[in-house]
Formats: structure tokens, sequence, C-alpha cells
């Protein structure tokens, strides 16, 4: 799994990603506000950990620039300060937990894992995006007026697409994420091409556009 670490501390933010490394994480560490938000707008994260004060722009506020922009991903938010207000004004912004320092790093793993466990787990019965809205459970896709039964491999790939909106995502994520155990490339194509079929047939606002260079990149994004 990987995870985004932003802290001004930079000893802090590179014992944390140390920590979590050494742990079997992935990670990408900064070191202010605005690249943090810069990072998590292009890449695909499971779960972040944000410093509350930093330069640039604050943990909160790239937690409130992340759900306005209709990114879920699960937020640790780290604090110097005890005052309640700070965990308050965290949580109301949409972060899940926060952890005050100094901390001890098996609380900050199970804090994390935590995270990731609810996340798979209360993900939701359904996502919406656009005029578009997957259920989960009922493995459909519907408007308004028309609705559709999907796959169940297609529901998993429209899922993560819409869960990832308007980021360009690797054909190789995506092959390690829906298909862990293995998939031709050609097999996700042709599900790519039923997935279009389908959102046109409802008449959805949305289009998977791909981009191709030295590796094929996909979107999902609104028309127009």
């Amino acid at each position: 799994m990987k995870l985004l670490i932003a802290d001004d501390e930079r000893d802090i933010a590179d014992a944390i990603g140390y920590i979590l490394e050494y742990s079997g994480f992935e990670c990408d560490v900064v070191y202010d506000g605005a690249a943090a938000r810069e990072q998590a707008s292009r890449e695909i994260y499971d779960g972040m950990v944000l410093d509350i004060m930093m330069p640039k722009m604050s943990g909160v506020d790239v937690v409130k620039h992340l759900r306005a922009a209709g990114d879920e991903t699960p937020v640790l938010l780290l604090t110097a300060k005890a005052e309640t207000e700070d965990k308050i004004s965290g949580l109301n912004a949409g972060a899940d937990d926060y952890l005050t320092k100094p901390f001890d790093k098996g609380e900050l793993l199970a804090r994390i894992n935590a995270l990731l466990r609810r996340k798979k787990v209360y993900g939701g019965e359904s996502i919406t995006f656009g005029n578009t809205c997957l259920n989960r459970i009922k493995l459909e896709i519907s408007n308004q007026e028309n609705s559709l039964r999907l796959a169940g491999k297609e529901v998993e790939l429209l899922d993560f697409l819409m869960e990832n909106r308007m980021k360009w995502i690797g054909e190789d994520t995506l092959l390690h994420k829906i298909w862990p155990d293995g998939c031709a490339k050609g097999m996700m194509t042709l599900y790519m091409g039923y997935l279009r079929n389908k959102l046109n047939s409802i008449g959805s606002d949305l289009e998977i556009v791909m981009e191709t260079g030295n590796r094929k990149d996909y979107q999902l994004r609104r028309k127009g």
C-alpha cells in the first residue's frame, strides 16, 4: 500500500517514512502543505499522514481541498498541540483521525492500519460522480432515468476509477489493483471497452479517456 507523508520537520517526516517503509508500506515524503496537495492531486494513495502546522498550506486546508475535489483517501493528522480546537477543526474538515506529537511508532502504525481497514470495510454502498451512481452492493450503474447491471470486475474497475476521478492512472497500477493475481493487458482493454459502452448506454455524462506514450494511462472525467 502507498502512503503520502507531509511534515515540515524533515527529520520527523523522514523518520515516519522510514518506519512505514520498514513496515511494508511504499511512501512518498514531502515537506510542506502545497507539495502535499500537488502530490495528492496526481498520485494515488491508500492513505495520508499530514502535519497540521505546515508552511504554504496547513494540513487542515489540504484536507479541505482534497474533500472538495471528491478525494476520500483516509487522512491521519499530526499535531504538536493538544488543544481540542485543532482536533475539531481537522475532523470537521474531513480528516479521519488525529495523533498528537510526540507519539509511539506502534501507535502510529496501529492508527494507520485502522484507517485502512475502515476504508475497506466501510467504503459505502454507492459512489457518485457526475450524473452517474455506482451501487457496489447491487452491482449496477444508474442515473435518474436508466440503470444497468455490471459484472464483478467491471464494478471493481469503475469503482477504482471513480474513487480516483480526474487522475491519470497507469495501466500497471490498474492491473495490480484489480487483478492482483495476474491478468493479460488485453483483458483490461476489453473491460474498458465494456465500461465505455455501458456508461454510454445509460446516458452517463462520464467518459474514460486513454493517453498513450511510453505506457497507457486512463482517466475518468466528465464529458466536455
